[in-house]
């Protein structure tokens, strides 16, 4: 016994020599700390936006992140006043600031659910966060701002620290401090602000990205009658003014000046938000300088082309499309310009591709495994897959048509079918590679033609061509190249490595059929550029004719640029008219960027060693549907040179010019006429010979006529007899001169006054036959 208590003697006594070293020590540490910590007044009283944005050749961006001119508390209503302390601090005026009992509640929240689930800064603790402090999570920083804190709290009132705090706080989209946040979002001064307003304001600073009714108006909303009614159960206001404000319908501003010309900034706030790991609030006023990958000279472009009401068409209601461009640089990945004519949130939407998602998720897997080729021929057909039932524009059907073809035309049900070559789980394991994302329920042949649940973002779809150009490398886009904090250190710095998608064989061939359909296809609005260039469209139809979507991707060598023009509301006043569709306006509109984006240059495509051009016997691809080498006879007329990866190019030579057989011909008179029948081929020419006695003459020429075909030869003498043979050729049409001919067997044929006959007289096995038959009929004739 006496030993247990000698053991707790110890461990008591070296238990509270560690403890008085901890607390000597971290008393000696608080107290280096406040030594060193200055509190700078002016920090507050300037009031400048503290986040730094520079373009591709690290220029300084004059964004909207500026703030907009203060605002005094006394100007505001008081029910404003009171909606921030209400979401955000609601004994500010009690504490001395910091809130004690909050602390401990959060600790004890955060203890419980084992992460920092709740915080527990005051409004005067945010001020000094967002306006001395970094976001570095030390122990260090957070003694700092407990000291600063009292340091505001002794040289501020706190009317001086709230009018402060409204005047920095970040609200979302680039906007920095509440007379900002007030234009943006309802277009009007803070001064003018409802309770519903206000209540909605305040609940954006939370989550800029989750609150904002830009985003999500539901949650907005639901928010916003939260802090409405927390309000109204603690006294700020009466019931009258809680139900007129409950029930008010916010009118969010919709004005194209306000909202669209920040996409770039917001999304880069955005990015760096998730990079660092930090609120978009902290990201926005903390001093760190980003550099993009925006070009500032093609932004300005972008922007004004986008804006110029000669790429909108005016529906019969008068209303034109919601807007959206992308522009990305091909090798790095970098997002070189983005823009939309709308406060629609351009990065963020999801919206149904059409058929622009065809070339990343049908086309490229099946070539990727071997299913098809460019020269594939497919029977554009009506199918019934368990119900499902495809439909091509105008619901017409096109018979058996090449893949190169159905791209071009953008035909939908040979695309259904490609992908059931492929397999609907490995074609969407494809397109993920490429960052392509899919709702679990996204499992059928409607994806084909871009029936997502949810629906894909215009930067997700530009960004998945990026490959295609890149033999086979898909790098994910970025508008963030470097970070650095205020001090310029290096806080990140954009290094990916681009991961492979698929063969550059593959992406050669998708490049090579996406020229074509910039030459031919839907896309041929492209064809008046002076460079080489590929293109895919899509349309979105309704069942009233109208379109809710077009969407138009072209693509260099350097750069790809992404257009969709859309209904956003939903509203039928909205619906783009046929005539809109991804070959019209959105197409004319990715001409003149990608024409600015090119800057002249010339450019082609990378062929890869694995590409091989190969001559194709068109007669097998028509008549057969089969993918056939031509033989060494065959007339170049009858050749199609296609391109394929070597490893799945044909094999087999076809035989059709190989050997020269001539026809066998049938022959019967019909009074004082005979008829010559024989089975042509359309890449043969065929003379027809009529023999009397000594004397031979050509009948008939035949070319370019196919299958059964009957000549006629008039005006025949009684009993005579006559012998007919054809002499085929194989022509060859470059030069005009014979390659091959052949003569067929004779047959003869006689007319005896108005008696009509048959004789069929073939030259062969039954040669004997035949004549024995013929000196009957001659006999029986005379």
């Amino acid at each position: 016994m006496k030993k247990f208590l000698k053991i707790g003697l110890v461990l008591s006594l070296m238990f509270m020599i560690v403890t008085t070293g901890v607390v000597a020590i971290f008393a000696n540490t608080i107290f280096d700390i406040n030594s060193n910590t200055k509190f700078n007044k002016n920090i507050l009283l300037q009031m400048n936006s503290k986040i730094n944005l520079y373009d591709s050749n690290n220029e300084f961006i004059e964004t909207a992140s500026t703030f907009s001119s203060l605002v005094k508390l006394e100007e505001l209503p008081s029910y404003v006043k009171e909606a921030f302390i209400t979401t955000e601090d609601k004994s500010f005026y009690s504490h001395n600031g910091l809130n004690y009992k909050r602390i401990i509640k959060a600790m004890y929240t955060n203890l419980k659910s084992g992460y920092a689930k709740e915080g527990a800064s005051t409004i005067s603790q945010q001020l000094i966060k967002n306006t001395h402090l970094t976001n570095q999570k030390t122990l260090d920083r957070k003694v700092k701002e407990i000291l600063l804190t009292r340091k505001l709290e002794r040289e501020f009132s706190k009317d001086d620290i709230l009018e402060t705090y409204l005047n920095i706080i970040y609200f979302g989209s680039s906007s920095y401090g509440i007379e900002s946040a007030s234009k943006t979002y309802f277009n009007k001064s803070a001064k003018n602000l409802s309770l519903a307003e206000s209540a909605t304001l305040a609940g954006i600073i939370k989550a800029p990205r989750t609150y904002s009714p830009f985003y999500d108006v539901v949650a907005s909303r639901k928010r916003r009658d939260l802090i409405l009614k927390i309000m109204y159960n603690d006294n700020k206001i009466n019931k009258i003014e809680y139900e007129n404000a409950i029930n008010e319908n916010l009118e969010v501003n919709e004005s194209n000046n306000i909202n669209s010309k920040r996409i770039y900034e917001k999304a880069a706030i955005e990015e760096v938000s998730k990079i660092l790991d930090l609120s978009e609030k902290d990201v926005a006023i903390s001093g760190l300088r980003v550099y993009t990958y925006m070009d500032k000279a093609l932004q300005n472009e972008v922007r004004s082309l986008t804006l110029d009401d000669g790429y909108y068409h005016k529906n019969s209601a008068g209303n034109t499309a919601d807007s959206g461009v992308i522009v990305i640089d091909n090798k790095t990945g970098g997002v070189n310009a983005c823009f939309g004519k709308s406060s629609y949130d351009l990065i963020h939407m999801k919206r149904s591709p059409g058929s622009a998602i065809k070339p990343i998720l049908v086309y490229a897997p099946a070539l990727e495994y071997g299913k098809i080729a460019p020269s594939t021929m497919i029977l554009d057909e009506e199918i019934d897959i368990k119900g499902y039932t495809p439909h091509n524009v105008g619901d017409k059907f096109h018979g058996w048509v090449s893949t190169r073809n159905t791209i071009e035309k953008s035909l939908n049900i040979p695309a259904v079918k490609i992908m059931g070559y492929t397999g609907i789980k490995r074609s969407k394991d494809f397109a993920k590679r490429a960052g392509i994302k899919f709702d679990d329920s996204d499992n059928g042949y409607a994806i084909a033609l871009g029936g997502f649940t949810s629906g894909i973002g215009l930067l997700e779809l530009t960004n998945s061509y990026l490959p295609f150009s890149n033999n086979g490398q898909f790098i994910e886009a970025k508008f963030v190249r470097k970070i650095e904090d205020a001090n310029g250190k290096v806080l990140y710095e954009n290094r990916r490595e681009p991961t492979k998608v698929m063969s550059a064989e593959t992406a050669y061939l998708m490049n090579d059929m996406l020229i074509s359909g910039a030459c031919y296809g839907t896309s041929k609005k492209l064809n008046t550029l002076d460079f080489e260039v590929a293109g895919k469209t899509g349309t979105v139809g309704l069942k009233d004719n109208n379109n809710s979507d077009a969407w138009s991707v072209a693509y260099t060598p350097s750069k790809t640029v992404g257009v969709w023009l859309g209904n956003s509301t939903g509203k039928k006043d909205y619906a783009l008219e046929p005539s809109n569709n991804g070959g019209t306006y959105a197409t004319m509109l990715v001409r003149d960027i990608i024409n600015k984006a090119n800057s002249g240059k010339t450019e082609h495509f990378n062929i890869p060693n694995g590409i091989v051009r190969e001559k194709i016997d068109l007669m097998e691809l028509t008549d057969n549907h089969k993918i056939m080498l031509a033989g060494t006879g065959t007339p170049d007329i009858y050749t199609i040179t296609e391109v394929f990866n070597k490893k799945y190019a044909p094999k087999s030579i076809s035989n059709n010019f190989k050997d020269l057989k001539p026809p066998i011909l049938s022959v019967k008179t019909v009074k004082n006429t005979a008829k010559i029948a024989f089975i042509a081929s359309k890449y043969l020419v065929y003379e027809i010979f009529r023999v009397e006695e000594d004397e031979t003459k050509l009948v008939a020429e035949v070319k370019n006529q196919q299958d059964y075909v009957v000549i006629e030869d008039k005006e025949l003498k009684e009993d005579v007899i006559y012998s007919y043979y054809a002499v085929t050729k194989q022509i060859n049409h470059a030069t005009g001169k014979i390659v091959k001919s052949k003569k067929s067997q004779p047959v003869k044929a006689i007319y005896s006054g108005s008696k009509v006959k048959r004789l069929f007289t073939r030259l062969s096995k039954k040669q004997d036959k035949q004549k024995k038959r013929f000196k009957l009929f001659k006999k029986n004739t005379s």
